[in-house]
């Protein structure tokens, strides 16, 4: 009976908060000048008709909120995910339209403006077609919906929505239990908040990345083989988009597995799976690289770094003669890709908000490594969190000579960081209770 009550509660609460939300939205847009005031600042924006663009927005952002109402989660979960989409619709039709207006996205104008020309012809999904992969997404978009940019970067947002909350399910599965604040943390960080709800391949590798999170934890921590369809389906959104991030995401997988205790036909039949996928993956990024010899990767890693050292955003000019190079140079590109900018490197509004949450991230690394046990790096989930992590900061360490370039790539590894540390930072009751705590997750 309570549970009844609870239910019919909690759908109330939903409902009302449906009605506030149109009623709000209904008020904006019949204040004298709002949409004037958008047309004002969208003036970068490819579109003829700015006012009802902004007007179908706003109908599909109801939409698609309405859509989370039908989701198959767990109840309880719908009402946060509300919260957190408004946010979302806030932050699309709110901040970027002052953000748009003083800083010209033309990659984001491109995805948008360039499936809508007369003689754009339609190529589907291919491998390596990252650019023209998108651009097909986007097509089939403008042929089910209104061609509305403001309509498509909620779309966009709403695909960074689901990756955020596969990446909670994954913590939830690993921990046993709800923790309502990880998400919130995870879902309204401002780069991810903002980031993951910008038109291009950072919501959708995210979503990728997600799915692979989510499948592997569940897959692992639960034993069930539907998992590794989602890890799969994963490790294909990523593979069309950005090929060359499949075997840093799977390294860390395959190294984890092979210390764990699993089932060992389970985890042979992974291995093999894993195995070919990162034979598949890293013969194709050796083949675009073109990487014959040790010297030949050394110039090609010299050529990525000049090629990535442009923009106001730069920084350095350290060149990569020889393996010894870049041996050294992995410490600072970890440092660089994980925690920069730091305060003062981009003077900008978006570059300051960007340093004060790196702090945030040393802070909470600070009080990670003081308290964390080294007893408690025996679980090996947060073993393969953590090496997930440098690996992707070994890689994009080399790529990470413009901080702009970096912050936008970040978002790709964010909630794993993010997720790690507050974990490896969070109060214990004592060193006994913590470790006994580890033992009762491995043995589940």
């Amino acid at each position: 009976m309570m549970y009844k009550e609870l239910l019919i509660k909690n759908k109330i609460n939903l409902y009302s908060f449906f009605a506030f939300v149109i009623a709000g939205v209904s008020i904006g847009l019949v204040v004298p000048g709002f949409l004037d005031m958008v047309v004002v600042l969208g003036h970068n924006i490819p579109q003829d008709d700015l006012a009802t663009d902004y007007v179908a927005a706003v109908v599909w952002a109801i939409v698609l909120g309405m859509s989370i109402l039908a989701w198959p989660v767990p109840f309880r979960d719908k009402k946060d995910l509300l919260w957190v989409w408004f946010a979302k619709i806030l932050m699309v039709l709110g901040f970027m339209l002052i953000y748009e207006s003083h800083y010209s996205a033309m990659d984001t104008y491109l995805y948008f403006d360039g499936p809508r020309q007369s003689d754009y012809v339609w190529e589907g999904i291919k491998l390596w077609g990252s650019y023209k992969n998108m651009m097909s997404l986007i097509w089939l978009h403008h042929q089910v919906l209104p061609e509305s940019f403001h309509a498509l970067k909620l779309s966009f947002a709403m695909i960074g929505l689901v990756a955020v909350y596969l990446f909670y399910r994954a913590a939830v599965i690993f921990l046993q239990r709800e923790v309502k604040h990880v998400f919130y943390a995870l879902a309204l960080f401002p780069s991810i908040l903002f980031m993951s709800s910008t038109i291009g391949k950072e919501p959708v590798v995210l979503l990728g990345i997600a799915l692979y999170i989510y499948g592997f934890a569940g897959w692992y921590r639960l034993k069930q083989m539907r998992y590794i369809l989602v890890l799969m389906l994963g490790v294909t959104t990523i593979m069309f988009l950005r090929i060359w991030l499949v075997p840093i995401f799977l390294m860390p997988s395959v190294i984890v597995l092979l210390l764990s205790g699993s089932n060992r036909v389970v985890k042979m039949a992974f291995m093999v799976l894993a195995c070919f996928v990162l034979w598949f993956s890293l013969h194709q990024v050796v083949d675009w690289m073109g990487i014959e010899t040790i010297g030949n990767l050394v110039k090609k890693v010299d050529s990525f770094a000049i090629g990535f050292r442009r923009g106001g955003s730069q920084i350095g000019s350290v060149r990569f003669a020889s393996i010894g190079d870049v041996v050294a140079y992995v410490p600072l590109g970890i440092f660089t890709a994980l925690f920069r900018p730091l305060p003062g490197e981009i003077l900008s509004p978006f570059g300051l908000l960007a340093s004060i949450e790196n702090v945030a991230l040393l802070m909470l690394l600070w009080t990670a490594v003081k308290r964390t046990r080294w007893r408690e790096l025996q679980e090996p989930m947060v073993i393969w969190a953590i090496l997930l992590v440098l690996t992707w900061a070994t890689v994009y360490g080399f790529l990470s000579h413009n901080l702009g370039t970096v912050v936008r790539y970040k978002l790709q590894i964010l909630p794993i960081l993010l997720g790690l540390l507050l974990y490896l930072s969070r109060r214990r009751l004592s060193g006994t209770s913590a470790f006994k705590q580890i033992k009762e997750l491995r043995a589940k």
